[in-house]
């Protein structure tokens, strides 16, 4: 799901890239709690493993560095927001907020550390 590294990770942009990595995990890991939380009683297992991997392929559509669908940049970065906030949205409505507070601003500090760190 990580953006493509072709040098070594130094500095603050490889310490922004894995955090990147993390947060995808995280991102995850939130569509998962969601499932389980929100999913009827006899389909909580099925839906826990669906969520989390229908967001890996959709990132891997779509959003990952070699995506097989090549969107604008713009677009992928709506894309990334939608996921990242709607996960967060459904943290908040579990009553997961500070995990999903924290995820989302650590993801939009990240994603302003990589913008600012992408061409240096």
């Amino acid at each position: 799901m990580s953006e493509q590294l072709s040098e070594p990770l130094h500095g603050v942009r490889g310490a922004a890239l894995i955090v990147r990595f993390l947060l995808e995990l995280a991102l995850l890991t939130g569509a998962a709690v969601v499932a389980w939380r929100l999913g009827p009683d006899g389909w909580r297992w099925a839906v826990m493993v669906l969520a989390p991997l229908a967001v890996a392929v959709f990132w891997g559509l779509f959003l990952a560095e070699k995506a097989r669908v090549v969107l604008a940049e713009p677009v992928r970065f709506v894309l990334e927001t939608a996921l990242f906030l709607g996960v967060g949205a459904g943290l908040i409505a579990v009553g997961l907020t500070w995990p999903a507070a924290v995820g989302v601003a650590l993801w939009a500090a990240d994603r302003i550390i990589l913008a600012v760190t992408k061409n240096g």
